[in-house]
């Protein structure tokens, strides 16, 4: 987190330091702010946090014990109008909860379409499954008409010998019709 050292300043004067864990640390009354190799530190002058008649508030107006706390810009973690509250680097800061905020956001609609496309990616691989399922059955079908073909050529070539064997058959009984007709005939003449 990056601060403008005057105006952190201003931010930090005359409030109540509270740490994440819900503890007052003290009133800070002065801030001294250096810079050391590049990095902002804020050294708080505070009065320590005093229990003052049972308000749970500090007495301002009284000194009593004094405390001295070095913050750096990371180690705050939100400044409000009374209370400085401190995480120590604990606690992101609140632009990075905001950041943190957007990016689960962007991550929810990342899941969303996840899930959409694995939906639809369900649908195609189902209704290639169906397709494929069909063209085993078509394949199937396929294989029963060859072998029916394979079969019916069989039996056509069978059909055809034995068309052979009918004609030649014919041919044969056509000889010997003409053979018994010529016999015949030749007992005619040798009977008479």
């Amino acid at each position: 987190m990056t601060f403008d050292e005057k105006s952190l300043y201003g931010q930090l004067y005359g409030k109540y330091a509270v740490d994440v864990e819900g503890i007052i640390r003290g009133y800070v009354y002065d801030v001294d702010v250096e810079i050391k190799g590049g990095d902002i530190y804020f050294h708080l002058d505070m009065y320590q946090y005093a229990n003052v008649y049972n308000t749970g508030m500090v007495d301002k107006s009284k000194y009593g014990p004094k405390i001295k706390l070095t913050l750096t810009p990371k180690d705050v973690l939100a400044v409000g109008r009374d209370a400085i509250v401190i995480s120590y680097g604990k606690i992101p800061d609140l632009k990075e909860i905001e950041r943190f905020k957007l990016v689960l956001a962007e991550n929810d609609g990342l899941k969303r379409r996840v899930r959409e496309c694995s939906e639809e990616l369900e649908a195609i691989t189902r209704s290639l499954r169906d397709k494929d399922e069909k063209i085993t059955e078509l394949k199937e079908r396929v294989s029963i008409l060859r072998r029916k073909e394979e079969e019916f050529d069989l039996l056509r070539e069978e059909l055809a010998r034995q068309k052979g064997e009918l004609e030649a058959s014919r041919q044969y009984m056509k000889v010997i019709d003409k053979l018994d007709r010529k016999l015949s005939k030749y007992l005619e003449n040798v009977e008479e």
